[in-house]
């Protein structure tokens, strides 16, 4: 029956393999950078590890294979290449300087020495790589793994720091507990590399605690997971706010551009595009500056005053909507004032038609603050104040304008 210690560590394997498929299918759907790959493949790679050094599993390849610590050797494996897949994570985030092939190549040292040394004094002796074996090859197997392991866990400690700094606090919480997991998972190889260090200087060192680092592996795992899912779960959930952040926005844009068509008549093309209709809307504001004269932008000004002084708030918006509405307000008066007449280069024809958007289409209106406001003012065309102002200081209409 499998105790605590099986247990834990299939758990963990579990939790691992499971985070690396969701990210895998993350990272397939929207296109993730090359960093996020690598780390899929790390925590993969890492829960097989964990697995494959699971008690059960070490005395099913034993009596698998005749012979002994074979799953030993290939958890210790998978770990490593869990640590290239770790370099390369690092290396794309710019918090690695050493070149990749220096990185495979240290890898792949390291591993061939530990393959000889197993095969030389490891598939017939009892608990080779542990403590309980005081033989040298032993020995010297576990202090390049151990060696290696700590040193790459240390880097990829500072290179989560770094990550960090540049994350909203949510997402800051969950590379906080990541590293919390690989800080667990540095404890417990720092004190197995003492103990071999130990070992290596007096043979006869009897070891204590060494059980203490058979949770650190599994546990420290699965902290690093579970915030992995935090910060995942936290991203998202702001992707989703400003994902409909954006369509809120998109929407007052559309809206403020529909109302100021009436002040480009001649133009032919809708629907547009978002940055087409931006293009619309500031050649609109043009025409808004010239039909608003000084005394009725500084009545406008003036009345909004109270309002920016009693709550504090930027009054431009809603300042620039009652200039549109006294605009549009202005170009029917004057339009329901004389006869029906094509307006000035307005045109039927298809060429004529085109002949004004290559010229407006290089205008550079994609700045993200000028979005925001424009959608601020397509937002206060539909206030009380606003359309009170309009009608106020807006045109009035003679008794013989036409009903």
């Amino acid at each position: 029956m499998p105790d605590a210690v099986a247990l834990l560590w299939y758990g963990a394997a579990a939790t691992g393999a499971a985070e690396s498929v969701r990210k895998a299918l993350v990272n397939r759907g929207v296109g993730y950078t090359v960093s996020r790959h690598f780390l899929t493949a790390g925590i993969a790679c890492m829960a097989l590890s964990l697995a494959a050094g699971d008690p059960l599993t070490l005395d099913w390849a034993d009596h698998l294979t005749g012979l002994h610590n074979v799953a030993i050797v290939v958890h210790n494996l998978l770990a490593m290449l869990a640590m290239v897949f770790t370099a390369g994570f690092l290396h794309t985030l710019g918090q690695l300087r050493l070149p990749m092939p220096a990185v495979v190549t240290v890898f792949l040292t390291c591993a061939a020495a530990m393959v000889t040394l197993y095969a030389q004094a490891g598939a017939h002796t009892s608990w080779f790589g542990s403590p309980r074996n005081p033989a040298l090859p032993s020995q010297l197997y576990s202090a390049i793994y151990l060696g290696y392991m700590v040193g790459w866990l240390a880097l990829l400690l500072l290179g989560l720091t770094v990550v960090a700094v540049g994350e909203v606090a949510g997402v800051r919480g969950g590379v906080a507990l990541a590293q919390l997991g690989v800080a667990v998972s540095l404890v417990g190889l720092s004190w197995r590399l003492g103990v071999v260090i130990r070992l290596l200087a007096d043979s006869e060192h009897l070891p204590r605690g060494t059980h203490f680092a058979v949770f650190t592996d599994a546990v420290g795992l699965a902290l690093f997971v579970l915030g992995s899912l935090f910060a995942a779960a936290t991203r998202t959930l702001f992707d989703m706010r400003d994902r409909r952040r954006r369509q809120r926005q998109e929407a007052a844009i559309e809206r403020l551009w529909r109302r100021v068509r009436v002040l480009l008549a001649y133009r032919r093309r809708p629907p547009l595009r978002l940055r087409e209709q931006v293009v619309e809307i500031e050649d609109a504001l043009l025409i808004v500056d010239q039909l608003i004269d000084s005394a009725t932008g500084r009545a406008i000004r003036d009345d909004l005053r109270d309002l920016a002084l009693l709550y504090g708030v930027d009054t431009g918006h809603l300042a620039t909507a009652a200039e549109i509405e006294i605009a549009i307000a202005t170009i029917v008066a004057q339009l329901s004032h004389r006869p029906a007449t094509p307006t000035p280069g307005c045109t039927d024809d298809a060429d004529d038609a085109e002949a004004w958007w290559p010229e407006t289409e290089r205008l550079p209106v994609d700045d993200g603050a000028r979005l925001v406001w424009l959608a601020a003012v397509g937002q206060a065309l539909g206030e009380r104040r606003v359309q009170r102002l309009a009608k106020r200081l807006g045109p009035r209409l003679t008794s013989d304008s036409p009903a």
